[in-house]
């Protein structure tokens, strides 16, 4: 099972239908796979080896799927890179995962002190490769048919480098389509960053012979844009994208071939996916996606009358909810979101532990925390390394930032805590309000959380900031 083999299936199935839309216009399978092969003889020539790390940074578009599976085509690990990430960011990834080289469409700087040169591509366009010094020893040496490592996004500490397999791939992805159902009649809008969920999206929709329409940007007016112009079918977003679509000044609405919408990578406020529903006609669906196991929870057929579940684990996956000596919780409570099921990670890169080092009882520990209503259906509560203590109740940061984001004037919120000599802890918050939007004031904002929170979980104190810190896949960095 090899991932770049996916494409030469869907080249062969599919040559003359689109498969992705991007500035440039549009490339059909079989031309993208000509791109695909003529780059990866040409690393082949510059002696990119197999178990070697690649690493690519590049904007969304067909350069980043072009250089990824070409790297992959000649036996190497394959490292994305966002393109926003900062020079410091970098730095401290590549020093503990080193890389052969490194593709890029030209954003950003080379690395200082490595050697640079232009690739050409068959339509003219250019990728500069990046010779990086050392030895290039295998980038996973531990893990036999390693495809990718990806590290995580770092919001509340030091990122994690997950390795990931070519049959831990294929397995995600077409588990990941038993509840998507994609197929080759479906355009998929793309918002998100492709360095980030590339591994089953990305590929899943290349493989089911979709095409994907990637968004000039992440701002509303663009989504509608590219959605009506090209008559898109299917929209992956997260919770930010619902809100500004749902707030969105136009009026206009969504093409009628759009019947699908999901949101992944937070929480999703229910009340966001009502006033979605009600402005565009289309429910939203919740996926719960993590690297380390891919999209194991979706839920698509409920969405409409329960949005704030991530439904059920697709079949394949098993879902536990667990207290903290790994028993299941009673029915209704909240525990540990644990899952197992196909296509999970092999490991993770520094300090190297394989997947069974990792495991408990057989179970990946997300980190989240979550409960079960009565009909089974699984409900997100928030971080287990976020929760506040206020006068012994727990509060969820996610789920008061959920509510301060609903506020019209509020673009994103961070949620925090602060110590209390009487309750223990108490509740803190930072609110970046939008850039041209609705005035607010703080006791304003304030009384939107008094209405809709319990008191124990409305901020005792917020404070207005001009920006908040963000990581490179968008997330607001917390500690």
């Amino acid at each position: 099972m090899n991932v770049f083999d996916t494409l030469s299936h869907s080249a062969r199935q599919w040559p003359d239908r689109t498969a992705i839309i991007d500035t440039a216009g549009a490339l059909d399978y079989q031309s993208l796979w000509r791109e695909i092969q003529a780059l990866r003889l040409e690393l082949s020539r510059l002696e990119v080896r197999a178990g070697q790390g690649v690493g690519v940074r590049a904007r969304n578009g067909r350069a980043f799927v072009i250089a990824a599976l070409a790297a992959l085509g000649c036996g190497a690990v394959v490292m994305p890179i966002h393109h926003q990430m900062k020079p410091e960011e970098l730095s401290d990834m590549l020093a503990r995962a080193p890389l052969c080289a490194i593709l890029s469409d030209g954003i950003g700087p080379a690395p200082a002190g490595e050697t640079a040169s232009q690739l050409k591509l068959l339509d003219g366009t250019s990728l500069r490769f990046t010779r990086m010094a050392g030895p290039h020893l295998p980038l996973a040496p531990g893990i036999e048919d390693a495809a990718f490592v990806r590290f995580t996004s770092g919001t509340t500490g030091a990122a994690k480098g997950v390795v990931l397999t070519h049959r831990g791939v294929l397995e995600r992805t077409r588990a990941a389509n038993a509840g998507l159902r994609l197929t080759p009649e479906d355009r998929v809008l793309w918002v998100l960053p492709m360095a980030y969920h590339f591994y089953v999206s990305i590929l899943l929709y290349l493989e089911a012979g979709s095409t994907v329409i990637v968004s000039g940007d992440y701002l509303a007016e663009s989504i509608l844009d590219a959605a009506i112009a090209h008559n898109a079918t299917f929209l992956y977003v997260t919770p930010m994208h619902v809100r500004m679509l749902t707030v969105e000044p136009s009026g206009r609405a969504l093409p009628p071939a759009l019947k699908r919408v999901m949101s992944v990578s937070s929480r999703l406020h229910p009340q966001s996916a009502r006033d979605f529903h009600a402005r565009y006609g289309v429910p939203v669906a919740q996926g719960y996606g993590i690297i380390e196991v891919g999209l194991p929870i979706m839920n698509i057929e409920e969405a409409a009358e329960h949005p704030e579940a991530i439904g059920r684990p697709l079949p394949g996956f098993e879902a536990a909810l667990l207290d903290e000596t790994l028993k299941p919780v009673a029915e209704g409570e909240t525990g540990h979101l644990a899952l197992r099921g196909p296509g999970m990670f092999a490991g993770y890169l520094s300090p190297p532990r394989r997947r069974d080092e990792i495991l408990r009882d057989g179970w990946f520990l997300t980190g989240d925390v979550a409960h079960r209503d009565s009909a089974g259906r699984i409900v997100l509560d928030g971080r287990t390394s976020s929760v506040i203590h206020v006068a012994g109740l727990k509060v969820f940061p996610e789920e008061v930032a959920a509510v301060l984001d609903q506020h019209p004037a509020v673009l994103r919120s961070r949620v925090t805590t602060r110590p209390h000599p009487q309750t223990g802890e108490v509740v803190h918050a930072e609110v970046q309000l939008r850039s041209g939007g609705p005035a607010a004031t703080r006791e304003e904002i304030l009384t939107f959380c008094r209405h809709r929170l319990s008191n124990y979980k409305v901020p005792t104190s917020l404070e207005m900031v001009a920006e908040l810190n963000l990581t490179s896949s968008g997330k607001v960095r917390h500690g």
